[in-house]
């Protein structure tokens, strides 16, 4: 491989994603539009098949927006394959770890990879906010990090790559340049801290949101209402840090003294959420949660959402290229 400013990740050739669930079909659908052959892999023949649908759902989504070609799809489909052994593992380059949050789970899975996997082999967690770096021992501390995708990845370009103590910045470059040929934004972070930074952001904004609604003070769809028609529009041009130049440091200096508002604390425990949780109310997966989903399909309110959010990407996209 060549030095930092030339290197290409070349010898990357077959990607593992390990987790058919929310976030593993898509993952698996990303590498292989990026050329790569994929091993999607998961505990029965059920999952993965409901995997490949919504992964074919995604497609004709993406076709109708025209951004694949129809021709395309098979190729695609063609490059992922689906098994219920981890022992597709000793032909992977790169692995994507995508099961649920549990340490001792993903300390066994990683733990197998280490025996399975040839000596070549990245291994990397898509845990949201566990420090795999203590969670885990391996025979190859300099070829494990954290690359962290956001929902849903064929879609959303942000991935988090979070070197370990002992990663190696060759690992780390040659895991930036398989994201970004496949497109994606990753944002490195040099040391592990929890929730990376969105999911930091994200967590101290729930706070309020559930402090609205438990207190009564606004209902989910005007709290979305009101997000939608104010930072929703402005985040995607200045960010969350570049505002405050518009603001004017000055003024935001101001308000940070300002002692009127006092923000929640972590130690209030968000009461509506926990009921909905108990109802069986989870979502969209489950067709209720703060919304009802009534008896829509999941491919097809996916899709919806997916449609929207194809066209502030375009948009976006246009921006950039006339600043």
């Amino acid at each position: 491989m060549r030095g930092r400013n030339g290197m290409e990740a070349d010898w990357i050739k077959r990607a593992m994603v390990i987790g058919a669930g929310t976030m593993g079909h898509s993952i698996a659908m990303v590498f292989a539009q990026g050329g790569y052959e994929v091993d999607l892999v998961d505990l029965t023949e059920a999952i993965l098949g409901k995997a490949l649908s919504l992964i074919q759902s995604n497609l004709r989504t993406l076709e109708k927006a025209r951004l694949i070609d129809s021709k395309s799809i098979p190729q695609v489909l063609e490059r992922i394959h689906t098994s219920t052994s981890l022992g597709v593992a000793k032909r992977a380059d790169l692995v994507v770890e995508t099961i649920r949050e549990d340490p001792e789970a993903k300390r066994r899975l990683l733990h197998s990879l280490d025996r399975i996997c040839p000596p070549r082999t990245i291994l990397t967690s898509n845990t949201s906010y566990l420090n795999i770096f203590k969670v885990v021992r391996t025979v190859r501390p300099k070829k494990l990090l954290i690359a962290h995708w956001w929902a849903p990845p064929h879609l959303i370009p942000l991935v988090d790559v979070v070197k370990g103590p002992r990663t190696s910045l060759e690992t780390v470059e040659t895991v930036r340049r398989v994201l970004l040929r496949m497109g994606k934004k990753p944002v490195v972070l040099n040391k592990f801290i929890p929730g990376y930074i969105v999911g930091r952001l994200q967590r101290a904004m729930a706070r309020e949101i559930f402090h609205l609604m438990d207190k009564g003070y606004a209902s989910p769809e005007d709290i979305d209402t009101a997000v939608k028609s104010s930072l929703g529009i402005r985040i995607p041009v200045v960010g969350v840090v570049q505002r405050y130049d518009f603001t004017g440091l000055d003024l935001a200096l101001t308000f940070e003294k300002n002692p009127s508002i006092q923000l929640v604390s972590k130690d209030v425990f968000p009461k509506t959420l926990s009921q909905l949780v108990k109802k069986g109310h989870h979502g969209v997966k489950t067709g209720r949660g703060f919304y009802d989903y009534g008896s829509k399909p999941l491919d097809e309110v996916l899709r919806e959402r997916d449609v929207r959010l194809i066209e502030l990407l375009k948009l976006m996209k246009r921006w950039n290229s006339n600043p």
